[in-house]
């Protein structure tokens, strides 16, 4: 038991320095889509003027 053990502890800690290195990754994936699709929308619009 102590073998599977310490294998959980091991793959904890690995899952937790994962997890600190990419975890701003998912908030800026979210605003560089956001900025990209204004971008997009207001290329496409055409911009015509009222």
């Amino acid at each position: 038991m102590s073998a599977m053990k310490s294998e959980a502890e091991r793959i904890r800690a690995q899952y937790a320095a994962l997890t600190s290195h990419y975890r701003a990754i998912g908030p800026a994936a979210i605003l560089a889509a956001v900025l990209a699709a204004k971008k997009r929308k207001g290329a496409s619009a055409g911009n015509k003027p009222r």
